[in-house]
């Protein structure tokens, strides 16, 4: 595929979202992406759809994470999945920001989340692949510079998106300027 192809998408319908609660939610301006990792190890065997509706139900009602209280959501807290084979879910729209249980304002940056725990484990070609895919589109469609791809852990305290993807934001960064 070209570079600035749009990847293929699994949208909202196809996994089955609930609506969105919009009164939760801040409108925004895409001007920024940030890589996230779920932290937890990769699933193979769970389907893409299995796992954004989880995330939506957990993101949707109030509870609790590292001991302390998260607050409901309006929806999924970003706004593309990657899964452990590459497939790339539709989250959150992208005209509303982010959510996050870190001290960071995730308004006017487009989240995408990779799944696996990136601190113990290697991410695989296809999530590199599909990731590299959807940076360079997104990055493209809404004239985001390579200087504004990041990692969620050059905004907020923590490991995120682990020692091992996080080497590879250079590679996006370089096939966003045409490197």
């Amino acid at each position: 595929a070209e570079p600035s192809a749009a990847p293929q998408i699994v949208p909202r319908e196809q996994w089955g979202a609930k609506p969105a609660v919009k009164e939760l939610m801040k409108p925004q301006k895409q001007a920024a992406i940030v890589v996230h990792h779920t932290s937890s190890r990769r699933q193979p065997k769970v389907s893409l759809e299995k796992k954004l509706k989880g995330l939506q139900s957990f993101s949707q009602r109030e509870d609790k994470v590292a001991g302390k209280k998260k607050p409901a959501w309006g929806d999924v807290p970003y706004h593309y999945y990657i899964d452990a084979s590459g497939r790339v879910g539709e989250g959150r729209n992208i005209n509303f920001a982010g959510d996050t249980n870190t001290s960071y304002d995730p308004a006017n940056n487009i989240l995408i989340v990779v799944e696996g725990d990136f601190e113990s484990e290697m991410p695989s070609g296809e999530q590199k692949s599909a990731l590299k895919t959807l940076v360079v589109w997104l990055a493209r469609n809404y004239k985001i510079p390579a200087s504004r791809i990041t990692g969620h852990n050059d905004h907020a305290q923590t490991d995120c998106p682990g020692k091992n993807l996080k080497p590879f934001l250079e590679d996006l960064r370089k096939a966003v300027s045409g490197g």
